[in-house]
């Protein structure tokens, strides 16, 4: 099947992908096309093209089945007989397969050029995104061995790769896929070889680069390193530092609008583990260089919302951070005429203790909450109503999840997540991706507590939404994003 040009190749490709769902399907096979005429030269690179190909002990359709061959496969031409080829690899004997059920690319730099164009048309193609990720590595190989190397085509290969890694096995040999386990479950991913290349390529021959080329292979490198969100404290300091530097110096649309979601995303996940390490000088800076990083990416990226999410995840980090002060301890008292109580979360971080402190004269009275487990409070967030029954914090329960919490200092009962206490608009806006609370405060009476809640999937609203709840019952008296002077009213 020897190609001499492309548009017969294309040409090619797609009469192969027809009769290959021909096979599968249990259609007749077509003849094979006018452009594989002549005879193929020994030791062609040989593809399979359909989802499974079978590898036959003889060039007939009814001789025994020695494998079965996944999408992408690559062989090497041993003969062309009729509509069959004796193919062979380097870990399984010779066998046949139909000429229907492949692309044959000649060991020439014809062949090398055609495997380039073919590869970068299938990767456009979900459904031959195996075969287009095999054949790209091999374009990829065979430009190295030629000693004429393609960061170009190394990052297509890459990017390729990973996209059939999201298709489910099984894979064909060659493509660098691993089979990776974490809390998620197993999964294919891609090792990121193809980015590693090409950034060599481009810091020895800086001349090689293409407007956006290294921060595609950057970004690459990335996502392969940090599949998913890091568990861990250092890697997550490393990841999060990653993205936001290509977020901070990227010019192209696409990687910028992927560092944008990734530094964000990372960000909050660290902001969380500093706030919990008592960090907040580091937490500012963090808050900072994503504020600063929202802002360039709303400058650059106008017609996206891609800026208005980032800049919203920095307000969360903000928010985070409260005052300043650590989040534990933290203190809040009220004067009850000759008594002086006093509200306290101490500790250690998975073992915070609210202890209530009440002062009349020189008797002085300490009791530990032991129901209510404070978890990562906002910092300077802790409210003790003015009738000292009541108290109330904002508690960091996810990375993009601030929620306000009350607890009565009258019963032994736990801590209450207002949300869930109240019903309607609160509980369904805690449904959402991201949650920013934040107290207003106890009505004089302590019978009535005021939050506002700012929630969203994708960026936020106009206004975040402020409410009244009864503190006894949790019941929802008042919710507005505008009326603020009946809200003040309401709260007094």
């Amino acid at each position: 099947m020897r190609l001499t040009g492309t548009s017969s190749l294309v040409r090619l490709i797609l009469a192969g992908i027809l009769l290959a769902a021909s096979v599968q399907t249990g259609g007749a096979a077509a003849p094979a096309p006018d452009a594989v005429s002549g005879v193929e030269p020994i030791g062609s690179d040989v593809f399979t093209t359909p989802r499974e190909t079978l590898l036959r002990e003889k060039p007939t359709s009814s001789s025994r089945a020695l494998s079965h061959l996944p999408q992408g496969t690559r062989l090497t031409l041993v003969e062309a007989r009729g509509d069959f080829l004796k193919v062979e690899t380097a870990s399984q004997p010779a066998g046949w397969i139909s000429r229907a059920t492949a692309v044959v690319f000649t060991p020439d730099a014809s062949g090398m050029s055609d495997l380039a164009t073919v590869g970068r048309i299938l990767a456009r193609n979900e459904g031959n995104r195996k075969l287009a990720a095999a054949v790209l590595e091999r374009a990829a190989a065979r430009l190295r061995e030629s000693k004429t190397p393609s960061a170009e085509i190394e990052v297509l290969a890459g990017e390729t790769a990973e996209a059939a890694a999201t298709t489910g096995g099984p894979f064909p040999a060659g493509i660098s896929i691993i089979e990776k386990s974490d809390s998620a479950g197993k999964r294919s991913l891609y090792n990121g070889a193809a980015f590693d290349r090409a950034l060599e390529l481009l810091a020895a021959d800086p001349a090689r680069n293409k407007p956006g080329l290294v921060e595609r292979a950057v970004a690459g490198k990335l996502r392969a390193r940090f599949p998913t969100i890091s568990a861990t404290l250092p890697a997550l300091v490393e990841e999060t530092s990653a993205w936001l530097k290509l977020a901070e110096t990227a010019e192209s649309p696409a990687v910028l609008r992927q560092a944008g979601e990734r530094s964000g995303a990372a960000s909050l996940a660290l902001a969380r583990n500093l706030l919990a390490l008592g960090k907040t000088q580091d937490l500012a800076t963090l808050a900072e260089r994503l504020r600063l990083a929202g802002a360039r990416l709303l400058a650059l990226l106008q017609d996206t919302p891609d800026g208005r999410r980032l800049s919203a995840r920095a307000a969360v980090v903000g928010a985070m951070r409260g005052n300043g002060s650590p989040a534990f301890p933290q203190e809040a008292r009220v004067v009850l005429g000759p008594k002086e109580r006093t509200v306290r979360i101490a500790g250690k971080l998975g073992a915070l203790q609210l202890t209530v402190e009440t002062v009349v004269g020189s008797t002085r009275d300490q009791q530990t909450r032991r129901t209510v487990i404070p978890l990562l409070p906002v910092p300077g967030s802790l409210r003790v109503s003015p009738d000292g029954r009541s108290v109330a914090w904002v508690e960091v329960i996810g990375p993009a999840a601030l929620v306000p919490v009350v607890a009565s200092l009258e019963k032994d009962e736990p801590a209450r997540e207002i949300a869930f206490l109240s019903g309607g608009r609160p509980l369904r806006d805690q449904a959402l991706a991201h949650v920013v609370s934040s107290l207003s405060g106890f009505s004089r009476d302590g019978q009535r507590l005021g939050f506002a809640i700012d929630a969203w999937n994708d960026t936020p609203g106009p206004a975040p939404r402020s409410c009244i709840v009864s503190v006894a019952t949790g019941e929802l008296l008042f919710e507005t994003s505008r009326d603020m002077k009946s809200f003040q009213r309401l709260l007094q």
